[in-house]
């Protein structure tokens, strides 16, 4: 026997969660639910729908694009540090918003500045959460982000409400002083040192990953020390350096296994469609003759599907025992075919049917999206796989909105738009099941050959 170290898997924990729903419920919300400001403030400024598109997704994405260096500060210094830069970063870019007159303006402070407080905050929350808990992980992120579902619920009201007695600026400047309390959750997030406990295990007396990886490191020190000395007489040999130290630095190796990679390309797809869905619904329900009082209802529909099965998602992939990366499967699958029957009906109780029934798929997968990674990737590399991840997911958000976008102006409609986004969430879908089947091919080589 011997005793470990080991997450608290609660405790502390419990207040990591809270911290995590109180960023998500005003980070994502108000993301979502700003559509509703900015389609009147962009149709004031002339702006077309590729522009305004242009902006969204650029706030959507140019945040993620920083990714890996969010990864390496996160490496380097704690959580709470990265996170009170985040809330400033965030507080101050909605600020400056609330003042945009011009498209270069909303670009800089919106699609910038505001875009790399929200990513950082989610980084930041994710891995504490992550680091927090092992056994109870899908447990503790359903009920966070069984929380943070009560703002697409709430903040389509409020802003609903705000914007009959205020002008479009107030409010976002309102959403400005709402985003302030960011801070909270950051200021919240101790070192999880602080929290570890003991655990016996029956492994044999070895050193643990971590441990592991901290001898692994002091070795590469004295051998890259070693090697700067003997490469002071050979150039080639200080560029391998370098580029061993970047290496090493991002966890670039990662990008190695093609199952990883299969992983990263298949998350970025599927995000990119939904999240371009989640900030075009307002825009397409207006298309389809929706005024503002129904497109608020129709998302607080939404949001109240989404909240319920957030909570039971854990609960429904622990009784099917079906891991994370599945359980987002089966959710993308259902997402798919809801989506095709927004075309159907313009109906609206018909769209509440259909909002009621997003909202299921969408907190389903809601929680097993943030697992996919982390159940795969060992805990000491999750900063730069969370970080390598943000990048893939801004690229293809930066790519496909502006695509997005063009379809709109040239087709004058939203619905060639949602067909895209299926196909591209398909594409995922397609590209998991293959590399089901090949390493199903493989194993059962692999026996074959054994049994021979």
């Amino acid at each position: 026997m011997k005793s470990i170290m080991v997450p608290p898997d609660g405790g502390y924990g419990w207040v990591i969660v809270f911290a995590n729903a109180l960023s998500s419920f005003i980070i994502i919300a108000l993301m979502q639910n700003l559509g509703l400001v900015f389609k009147d403030t962009f149709a004031e400024l002339g702006y077309s729908a590729m522009q305004g598109s242009f902006i969204i997704n650029v706030n959507a994405s140019f945040g993620k694009l920083t990714g890996p260096i969010t990864g390496v500060l996160l490496k380097v210094y704690d959580c709470r540090k990265i996170g009170m830069l985040a809330a400033f970063l965030l507080t101050v870019g909605m600020v400056l918003t609330s003042f945009c007159e011009t498209f270069p303006l909303f670009f800089a402070a919106y699609g910038i500045l505001t875009s790399l407080g929200m990513q950082m905050s989610e980084s930041t929350q994710r891995l504490a959460l992550n680091l927090y808990f092992k056994k109870k992980r899908s447990i503790a992120m359903g009920y966070a982000v069984t929380i943070a579902g009560f703002g697409p619920i709430l903040l389509p009201q409020l802003i609903r409400f705000l914007m009959k007695i205020y002008t479009t600026q107030e409010v976002i400047l309102i959403s400005a002083g709402v985003c302030a309390h960011v801070f909270i959750s950051a200021i919240i997030l101790q070192p999880v040192k602080w929290h570890m406990k003991l655990e016996e295990t029956k492994e044999p007396t070895q050193h643990t990953k971590e441990e592991q990886t901290e001898l692994l490191v002091e070795e590469d020190k004295k051998n890259g020390a070693e090697k700067v000395t003997e490469s002071d007489k050979n150039s080639e040999s200080i560029f391998r350096n370098i580029l061993n130290n970047i290496t090493k630095t991002f966890d670039l190796d990662l990008l190695k296994d093609p199952v990883f990679d299969n992983i990263l390309i298949g998350l970025a797809l599927a995000t990119f469609a939904e999240l371009n869905f989640s900030l075009l619904i307002p825009f397409i329900l207006h298309d389809f003759g929706l005024d503002t009082d129904q497109i608020a209802a129709f998302l607080s529909t939404l949001g109240v599907a989404d909240i319920i099965f957030r909570f039971f998602g854990p609960y429904i992939g622990n009784y099917f025992t079906k891991p994370s990366r599945l359980m987002y499967a089966y959710a993308l699958t259902i997402l798919i075919v809801i989506r095709f029957s927004l075309l159907i009906s313009k109906n609206f109780y018909v769209l509440l049917g259909i909002a009621f029934a997003l909202g299921i798929a969408k907190g389903v997968r809601k929680v097993y999206m943030w697992l996919v990674i982390p159940d795969y990737v060992p805990m000491e590399k999750l900063p730069s796989a969370g970080g390598m991840e943000a990048l893939a997911n801004g690229l293809s958000i930066l790519v496909g909105g502006p695509i997005l976008g063009a379809l709109r102006d040239a087709t004058g409609s939203y619905v060639i738009c949602i067909i895209v986004m299926n196909c591209v969430t398909i594409t995922t879908i397609v590209m998991w099941l293959l590399e089901a089947i090949i390493v199903k091919y493989k194993k059962q080589n692999l026996s074959k050959n054994k049994s021979r």
